[in-house]
């Protein structure tokens, strides 16, 4: 049996991952978060950062894991993300 691959994220991070994906245009356009990463946090933009790490710093200090996703604010076909690690 094929499973999806939303079934190895939680629900929070599947949110995530369609919120960003339905602003991704719009942030690309703009060129203060163009190639920077974007925490994303119940359903909302929590922050922009310069580098991933600065991004995942602080999400791991601020938040449990599982609750965020980091992703880079790239072309579509570029795709590229940073999910914690869902709660057992």
């Amino acid at each position: 049996m094929e499973s999806s691959i939303k079934d190895y994220f939680t629900d929070e991070q599947n949110q995530a991952i369609a919120f960003f994906r339905k602003h991704l245009e719009e942030w690309r356009n703009n060129h203060l978060y163009k190639y920077k990463y974007a925490i994303i946090r119940n359903n909302a933009l929590d922050g922009i950062f310069d580098t991933f790490d600065a991004a995942y710093i602080e999400a791991t200090c601020k938040y449990p894991q599982g609750s965020y996703i980091i992703q880079q604010i790239i072309s579509d076909k570029d795709f590229v993300s940073f999910l914690s690690p869902a709660k057992m």
